[in-house]
């Protein structure tokens, strides 16, 4: 299970950055395109910011699932080691936390980003007295999101510290195996969490093959 972890995550990580530089390049260049007009109304700021704001809703569901599914995978794969040994009791449950933590952030970051959106548009203009009743539900739908985001945001870093972090290092240790105990580590460093995958994927595939000959 955490060979396919491993796979899962290079696989996110690469489809995101793929996904990042295409509509994030497409975004930017419709709004550098877009002509800096002085008070300008809050059509045409959403106009302007709509391509960069569309291209987060979409990266965030696509490589938001894949990570969820690699979890879900990773946790299903401390639940079995949890059988033959009770230190992955802890780690199999927090995983879990983190999978529920990881949907929530995802949702509420795409419920985050589209009140953005409907905010902008929404935005009363300098002569109105009132909000309109679609901006005060556009600000009520940020609060929403942002409360999901937190909340999904905290337990997705419980999780990620208690169950994904320790159950990799367990399992270096149980299974004599360096380099799962190096890819845990390396999750928690900006850039080489970028290595992270590749290091479990080369661990795991080791200890899988050391117990297929009874060696390990």
């Amino acid at each position: 299970m955490m060979l396919w972890f491993g796979v899962l995550q290079l696989a996110g990580l690469v489809a995101g950055w793929a996904a990042s530089l295409y509509l994030f390049g497409g975004a930017f260049s419709s709004f550098t395109a877009f002509p800096q007009v002085r008070n300008a109304t809050s059509v045409q700021t959403a106009a302007a910011l709509g391509p960069a704001i569309r291209s987060m809703t979409l990266v965030l569901p696509v490589t938001g699932a894949v990570e969820i599914i690699a979890l879900a995978i990773l946790a299903i794969g401390f639940w079995g080691l949890r059988r033959v040994d009770r230190t992955f009791s802890v780690p199999s449950i927090l995983t879990i936390v983190m999978v529920v933590g990881g949907g929530l952030a995802v949702a509420g970051g795409v419920g985050f980003f589209g009140s953005v959106s409907n905010i902008i548009t929404q935005a009363p203009t300098a002569s109105a007295s009132l909000s309109s009743a679609e901006f005060s539900s556009a600000v009520a739908s940020l609060f929403i999101a942002f409360f999901m985001l937190a909340i999904g945001g905290l337990l997705t870093l419980i999780g990620f510290i208690g169950g994904e972090l320790l159950g990799l290092w367990r399992a270096g240790s149980r299974y004599n195996e360096t380099l799962l105990k190096l890819g845990a580590i390396f999750t928690i460093i900006p850039f080489l969490n970028l290595a992270a995958p590749v290091l479990i994927i080369v661990g795991a595939s080791q200890a899988r093959s050391r117990l297929r000959a009874g060696t390990a």
